[in-house]
């Protein structure tokens, strides 16, 4: 029977359809699996079920003695190196849709929450600051006739702008490998070059994939193009946006 290794807690469904087919060692711990003790893994067992925590990179990957495929936790795959695990023959695996509408759920939920300063006012009465009705009090904004710009429009960025039709935002994209949008949908949401849409977005909500290109791609200069200084919510990887860079823009 093949042996697939499980290198941190999932949901128990999981691991009951994998134990029906496989022989399954499980880590119930909520912490990402040592590096340091991956190698073996590699050596010893025909699947790995690994969360975006593990790095599986071609110093860990050239000990496969048995390994066959990597199923990984998550939609992004940066942390396995996918080709090299592709050259040695191993099949590397994701759930591209799983967390789609999650994603876009929060999103706007954040988004939300921020404008409309929710967490604020729920401190505030849990501070027993509320005394009286008062027309300015936690005023924030609404949504309707902003403008939210989207930063890569797969999965995740479709199911966004879908959402914020519905709330009357005025909705463009910016994605590095399409500039048409092909869903009815969709009618109005239209493609604006990066520089533009970080210009003169109210909203920004970052949707792209981690890789070499987009690394760092929020960085000082893009920080200076954000002229209307928008409410930033990110929803990809937290590299995409350069943590040095954004301190500065806080701070000033």
């Amino acid at each position: 029977m093949h042996k697939v290794f499980i290198t941190r807690r999932i949901p128990k469904i999981a691991i009951s359809m994998l134990k029906e087919r496989y022989s399954v060692t499980e880590i119930d711990k909520n912490e990402p699996y040592p590096y340091s003790l991956l190698k073996q893994v590699v050596e010893d067992y025909d699947g790995i079920l690994c969360t975006i925590s593990e790095k599986l990179d071609a110093s860990i990957l050239s000990h496969r003695k048995l390994l066959k495929v990597i199923s990984n936790y998550a939609v992004g795959l940066d942390n396995i190196d996918i080709e090299y695990a592709q050259d040695i023959g191993i099949e590397v695996c994701n759930t591209p849709d799983a967390v789609t509408n999650s994603t876009a759920d929060l999103t706007i939920g954040l988004l939300l929450a921020l404008i409309r300063r929710i967490p604020e006012a729920r401190e505030f009465v849990l501070l027993d600051r509320w005394m009286k009705w008062d027309p300015y009090l936690l005023l924030g904004e609404e949504l309707a006739n902003k403008k939210l710009g989207i930063l890569g429009f797969g999965r995740c960025g479709q199911a966004v702008a879908r959402r914020a039709i519905g709330f009357g935002l005025n909705v463009k994209f910016f994605d590095r490998t399409k500039q048409k949008v092909k869903s009815e949908e969709l009618t109005g949401v239209d493609y604006e070059e990066f520089e533009s849409i970080l210009s003169t977005s109210d909203y920004l909500s970052v949707h792209l994939p981690l890789t070499e290109a987009t690394r760092s791609l929020i960085d000082m200069r893009a920080f200076k193009l954000m002229q209307k200084k928008p409410i930033l919510i990110n929803m990809a990887r937290g590299d995409i946006i350069d943590n040095d860079s954004m301190l500065i823009a806080l701070e000033n």
